[in-house]
């Protein structure tokens, strides 16, 4: 028996102890004989937790009722965040003394995403349900890698475990450009070479404030907070036209008689805090008797 653990939910993973081929046959007795034409009875399809999908493919048995399922009888989604972190590690006990066995992590939907030899999985971002299982086999496998869905594993003499459903919630975290603290300094092509004409550098926050205003593309991070921003250039008419170019204004309020602004170059500062030390006298006070 291999089992999973997650807080205090212990999710049974079953294997068989020794694992044999199933071999169906057809007898006398299984047959309906009408004008020399043999038919098979019906099968009969047992769904003891009524979410759709038979018992022998249910790899979620005891699915609570009106629980939206996938081709494998798991939930679709969760709503609890079982973990935080980008490597996860689950309990495993039990299983086949014989064959192979691989731990195999899959998504909401029976995609495989990751085949490895230990219960530990990493490289997750993001917030997403998956399907954690394992499957034990003899000989060779085909359809178990990555990309492939659980549907075409297959082997000589396999079988799968209970699938453990799980949701992981890593933050998105962005990566940094520049420090705050650090200048930024960006290379600036084109541009108008018409006299009467000025170019200016603008750093712009998430809000579409103007954070700094530079005449050339250097930027100070001094008093910055971290976040994104967007680099522009600007180029207006040097008739003294030019209203709300500014830190502090939107940038959409600046206008002038004749005015262009670049794309948007995007970045992200980031605050790195230096570790504090911080002395701690330790003082023993002898009381009085």
């Amino acid at each position: 028996m291999v089992s999973f653990f997650l807080s205090v939910i212990r999710w049974q993973i079953i294997l068989l102890g020794v694992l044999l081929p199933l071999l169906v046959r057809a007898t006398d007795s299984d047959l309906v004989t009408t004008n020399q034409t043999h038919a098979f009875r019906p099968v009969l399809i047992i769904d003891t937790d009524g979410d759709g999908v038979d018992d022998t493919h249910d790899l979620c048995p005891g699915t609570p009722t009106g629980t939206a399922v996938n081709a494998y009888g798991c939930p679709k989604t969760v709503a609890t965040c079982d973990y935080t972190t980008s490597n996860i590690t689950l309990t495993n006990t039990g299983g086949s003394g014989g064959g192979t066995v691989r731990y195999v992590l899959a998504d909401s939907v029976g995609t495989i995403l990751q085949v490895n030899t230990m219960s530990s999985f990493s490289g997750l971002i993001g917030s997403h349900t998956y399907m954690a299982l394992a499957i034990s086999y003899d000989g060779s496998v085909t359809g178990l890698t990555a990309g492939q869905p659980l549907s075409m594993v297959s082997a000589s003499c396999y079988n799968w475990s209970t699938a453990l459903v799980i949701r992981v919630c890593v933050p998105v975290i962005p990566a940094c450009d520049f420090i705050i603290g650090t200048t930024i300094t960006l290379n600036a092509t084109g541009g108008s070479t018409i006299g009467g004409t000025l170019t200016r550098y603008l750093l712009v926050n998430a809000t579409g404030v103007i954070s700094q205003l530079s005449v050339s593309p250097v930027f100070s991070t001094v008093g910055l907070i971290a976040g994104k921003y967007s680099a522009y250039a600007i180029i207006y008419t040097d008739d003294a036209s030019i209203a709300n170019l500014q830190t502090g204004n939107l940038l959409a309020t600046v206008n002038a008689n004749c005015i262009d602004l670049s794309t948007p170059f995007p970045l992200v500062l980031c605050q790195i805090c230096d570790p504090k030390c911080i002395p701690i006298v330790i003082s023993f006070i002898r009381r009085k008797k």
